[in-house]
């Protein structure tokens, strides 16, 4: 299958990259929360635990589970690499004449297997004490003890990268502190051995000028995308990814267009492909309280685009070449137990195959509706993981999955 072969969200999945929390959380200060990114403080000890639960449910499945830092410290024990990754780091990440040197030099003193820790840990004045050359940053007071910021959303790796067919995209990121995640996966793209060192067809780059995170691109089949844009994706991302998807032969792009409004951040926290024939879907799907577009290529490089009045039920249905498509309304329905589960990721689930997904088991009232829809539930502990608002799918990139369309 080479490197990358992802062609639905049900395949059965062969491999995917994860990254285990670890001090990049332990760095979140309760008083400066908006500035992280981040909307809580998890036990991190906790959290890598419920994350080591969720790679072992993979393993069992026959799963080959990549760790993004594993592989990039294997791809920087190359001294040339990295001193380049380091020098681009400190040209996108680092900001002030005097602290750019020092930033420098403080990593290049890092060994290679600490690397990636050391720029996702944020780097501190403490840090920097033994560097030749004191930047001002470091000499002026601030209760904030980071001159670059802690990277606590990168154990989401579906945010930063995405898989569709045989290619890559790596994601141009909504938020700018985020931009700095993507470099771990361009060199990934370029030197990891697992990523074909440079020979895996690339979708999209993190410098198209137009936000796109993997969270709203979802693989439905070989032959049609969905992907949602609003508070993270643009509407010109969508209109740019189409055109390079409909030059590989894809068919049809669904771009949903989400409120732009965290509730709604991506499309995969709103809607999962489950089975064949069923999708787990907040009843903002069920109901479809937003619109959708089919975009189709025109020839010559243009796009035909369609608003469509259909249910999204019918709009799968013509997508996925189906009779019949059902959806499992998160929470049943209910007012109350549907927002309560949405906030815990009700709706973000990772298939391992089809009708057998992973959710977190805090959500009782949607997966026991899964259970009765005849989907397997593997049940995950969420209680520090779910605290970063992201889910199953958000944590996972797959990179190799069977085709079965």
């Amino acid at each position: 299958m080479g490197h990358i072969n992802v062609k639905s969200e049900i395949g059965p999945l062969k491999r995917v990259m994860l990254h285990r929390p670890g001090v990049e959380l332990a760095n979140l200060m309760p008083d400066f929360l908006e500035r992280m990114l981040a909307e809580d403080t998890p036990d991190v000890e906790m959290a890598g635990r419920e994350h080591d639960v969720f790679a072992g449910i993979l393993r069992d499945a026959g799963v080959d589970v990549v760790y993004i830092e594993k592989e990039f410290a294997e791809v920087v024990k190359n001294d040339d690499i990295r001193r380049s990754f380091i020098d681009d780091f400190v040209d996108i990440g680092v900001f002030g004449d005097s602290l750019k040197p020092a930033v420098r030099e403080y990593l290049l003193s890092v060994p290679a297997e600490g690397l990636f820790d050391a720029v996702a840990k944020g780097i501190t004045r403490d840090d920097l004490k033994g560097v030749s050359n004191k930047p001002i940053q470091a000499t002026v007071l601030s209760d904030y003890p980071f001159l670059t910021d802690p990277l606590p959303n990168i154990y989401f790796t579906r945010d930063i990268s995405f898989s569709i067919g045989t290619g890559i995209a790596i994601s141009a990121m909504s938020m700018p502190a985020r931009m700095r995640e993507t470099l771990f996966i361009r060199y990934l793209h370029k030197y990891g051995e697992k990523f074909g060192k440079g020979t895996v067809d690339l979708l999209y780059d993190y410098n198209c000028g137009c936000p796109i995170e993997g969270g709203d691109v979802l693989s439905l089949s070989d032959k049609c995308v969905a992907i949602g844009c609003g508070e993270r994706t643009s509407v010109a991302a969508v209109e740019k990814l189409a055109k390079t998807l409909f030059t590989r032969g894809y068919e049809k792009v669904l771009l949903f267009k989400n409120p732009e409004s965290r509730t709604y951040m991506h499309l995969d926290v709103l809607m999962t492909h489950v089975d064949y024939d069923k999708f787990l879907a907040h009843p903002c799907m069920v109901h479809k309280w937003f619109d959708v577009y089919e975009l189709t290529p025109a020839g010559h490089g243009e796009i035909n685009v369609t608003r469509t009045t259909d249910g999204v039920d019918r709009i799968l249905e013509r997508a996925l070449h189906l009779d019949h498509v059902s959806f499992i309304e998160m929470g049943g329905g209910n007012d109350i137990v549907y927002k309560r589960e949405h906030w815990n990721m009700g709706s973000n689930s990772l298939a391992i195959a089809p009708a057998n997904i992973i959710t977190y088991d805090r959500n009782h009232v949607t997966n026991e509706l899964l259970d009765k829809a005849g989907v397997h539930v593997n049940p995950i502990p969420g209680g520090e993981l779910s605290r970063g608002r992201g889910g199953p799918r958000c944590m996972s990139m797959p990179m190799i999955r069977e085709d079965i369309w």
